[in-house]
């Protein structure tokens, strides 16, 4: 005869914490991909008029600018990578390296969304 095994229980705090952590940061990376949408909409708007406007001017096509797309899908994508990124780094993790890790990709993640928010203008020079 076999021996019954005995049912060990395990406490909801951790997947609790974590599911917390995920979507406080989930709410944070959706803000900052909003934003890039916001930042595409805008610049996309500006190129456009600023070359309808050299379009009425003599010469002035030879000034005009091409919105800057790569730049400007790749700011969108930021976010949603880096939290598809940490998600998966943290999938098995304790609650603290859990923290650690979303900690470190939003932190990461904001520094390359804010230098491209920087650069894009800047390519654009009107």
């Amino acid at each position: 005869m076999t021996a019954a095994t005995p049912t060990v229980r395990r406490t909801r705090g951790p997947i609790v914490g974590r599911i917390v952590v995920w979507v406080v940061f989930a709410a944070l990376f959706a803000y900052m991909t909003v934003q890039s949408v916001g930042n595409l909409v805008t610049v996309s708007q500006s190129v456009r008029a600023f070359n309808e406007f050299l379009g009425t001017t003599s010469g002035g096509d030879t000034l005009a600018r091409s919105t800057p797309w790569v730049w400007l899908v790749l700011d969108i994508a930021i976010a949603p990578i880096a939290f598809a990124v940490a998600l998966w780094v943290s999938r098995r993790a304790r609650l603290a390296v859990t923290v650690g890790v979303f900690v470190l990709a939003f932190a990461a993640a904001g520094a390359l969304w804010l230098d491209l928010q920087l650069f894009v203008p800047r390519l654009l020079d009107f």
